[in-house]
């Protein structure tokens, strides 16, 4: 049966490292930048164009400044312009590309809307990780390099919100509605790799069920 399993995580939940003990565990295809690599290559573009829009929508004053120049006539300075496709195209291209890998070959897909895109079959199990905000703040500070407690609740504020506008955006579904997975779990009460043993568990208990 093939084997298609999604994590869908707030920042500094460590949605991430769960999803790379379950690939490492279950022996599993980690697919995480490989599809920004794949979609810049199709677009024409640099793979750091497409990481900064995947999972966001663009704001609106980038989309009022694409259409901009700056400066005197003398000067003649345009700013690069944002890459020519939009957030729609840029959702669909990453679903495309998701597809494409899910079919081919058992994976684990962190982020992406992967829970959304990929079709559902019996070997598909989807999950969504999140922890109170005084956990995700230690991770933060920890991984990310954010000097103070404020400035990692307010990296963690962005990407909820950012997160949260995008899928509602893309499916019209909500991020963090647990009835859009088939495990909601808070990675705050175990050790991460307890968590991705009790989540592997639950995964082979749901394929085995007939």
């Amino acid at each position: 049966m093939r084997t298609t399993i999604t994590i869908s995580r707030q920042l500094g939940s460590g949605g991430s490292y769960v999803g790379q003990l379950i690939a490492r565990k279950l022996n599993l295809k980690y697919v995480d930048r490989e599809v920004l690599q794949l979609a810049a290559k199709e677009f024409g573009c640099d793979e750091r164009t497409v990481a900064a829009r995947a999972e966001r929508v663009s704001s609106f004053w980038e989309k009022i400044l694409s259409g901009l120049t700056f400066g005197t006539p003398e000067s003649a300075y345009t700013p690069p312009p944002l890459p020519n496709f939009s957030d729609r195209e840029l959702f669909e291209k990453l679903g495309e590309i998701l597809k494409r890998i899910a079919e081919k070959t058992d994976c684990v897909v962190v982020g992406l809307a992967g829970a959304y895109v990929l079709p559902r079959h019996p070997g598909m199990f989807s999950i969504f990780c999140h922890a109170p905000i005084s956990f995700r703040i230690k991770r933060v500070i920890k991984l990310y390099k954010a000097e103070t407690k404020e400035d990692a609740l307010a990296m963690i504020e962005e990407s909820d919100e950012m997160r949260k506008r995008y899928i509602e955006a893309m499916t019209e579904c909500d991020w963090v509605c647990a009835e859009n997975y088939h495990a909601s779990v808070d990675t705050s009460l175990l050790p991460l790799n307890d968590t991705a043993d009790m989540l592997i568990e639950i995964y082979k208990r749901k394929c085995a069920v007939k």
